[in-house]
């Protein structure tokens, strides 16, 4: 009796043991874990971004764990790019208990800030309305100074980019502006050259010469104001019975030398004459010497008689004889 009492007792200590064992190795695993996944290298980011003013461990490290929210050092301005020494990575990560290894040996560490971009075209757009709206809706063309001019805006900044200060030089058209890009932000200079636009009518389509202008093929375009030429037709209704004096091309501003009145008859062309008398009408052929437009006088050949006369043009292909009998020997 007692040796199997003292055997059981001997069974409960040895699993009493074996269970005091077992969650010890549970806890040690649990720690070595822990102590593993601290001390794990941390690994460099392929693009390092900055998405605010402070640039973090999360940023440049994928693994930052913990550390992820530390700043650091302050990013760059937005849409800038700033270096840093690996040496100097290497300490900060030490500094918080952590390793990095500049395997690849980098000579550089190259951080950029995220931002929203405002353009040349956005500029460009700006300064536009600011000189409609100084100048009784007058259009411009703007040209910047640096072609390559871009702002950047933060990530979370607030308001709209708005022009502070502007300055334009009536002789030339230069202009300086002062750019804000957001609320509290730091305002820069927009430096550039403006031309007034002037409004011109101009053909839709390329024509051939002798072609009759059609109101449909008329547009307007703008052209600076400096390059309007003298000569150059401003109302659209003077292309009312004109005709391309030559082949003229699309989108160009037309003169008065471009144009003539557009011919009813032309030059060599058979056509019928008549002469009237109360009672009498008479017809012949004839040939134009010129060509002349509606209503125009004309020298002719009367094809019958191979005399000259005048005529005038009432129609195309016809005119009316003013003097004398159209037909006869």
């Amino acid at each position: 009796m007692n040796i199997l009492f003292e055997h059981l007792r001997l069974r409960r200590t040895t699993t009493l043991v074996a269970l005091v064992l077992l969650i010890f190795a549970a806890s040690a695993a649990l720690v070595l874990g822990a102590e593993a996944s601290v001390t794990e290298p941390l690994r460099l980011r392929a693009q390092i971004e900055s998405q605010d003013a402070n640039l973090r461990f999360g940023d440049v490290f994928s693994n930052a764990d913990d550390l992820a929210d530390i700043v650091l050092t302050r990013a760059p301005e937005p849409g800038r790019m700033v270096s840093l020494d690996p040496a100097w990575l290497s300490a900060m990560a030490a500094k918080h208990k952590r390793v990095w290894k500049n395997a690849a040996s980098l000579k550089r560490v190259t951080v950029r800030r995220a931002g929203t971009k405002i353009g040349t075209g956005v500029l460009s757009t700006m300064i536009k309305e600011e000189l409609a709206a100084r100048g009784d809706g007058i259009h411009y063309e703007v040209a910047l100074a640096n072609r390559g001019q871009t702002l950047f805006v933060p990530l979370d900044a607030k308001g709209e980019a708005s022009i502070v200060s502007f300055d334009l030089s009536p002789q030339n058209g230069a202009f300086s502006a002062r750019v804000l890009p957001y609320d509290d932000g730091r305002p820069v200079e927009v430096r550039g050259r403006a031309w007034r636009l002037a409004s011109v009518p101009a053909l839709k389509r390329p024509y051939t010469a002798g072609e009759e202008i059609r109101p449909e093929d008329v547009q307007w375009i703008e052209v600076r104001e400096a390059s309007v030429r003298s000569g150059t037709i401003m109302d659209p209704e003077s292309f009312t019975g004109q005709a391309t004096r030559r082949a003229l091309r699309a989108g160009k501003p037309l003169r008065e030398a471009d144009l003539k009145r557009l011919m009813t008859i032309n030059r060599g062309e058979i056509i019928t004459i008549t002469y009237e008398v109360p009672g009498i009408r008479l017809t012949a052929k004839a040939r134009a010497l010129d060509e002349a437009a509606l209503g125009e006088p004309l020298r002719v050949i009367n094809l019958r008689s191979n005399r000259t006369i005048d005529v005038v043009v009432t129609a195309p292909g016809r005119a009316r004889a003013n003097i004398g009998p159209v037909v006869g020997g």
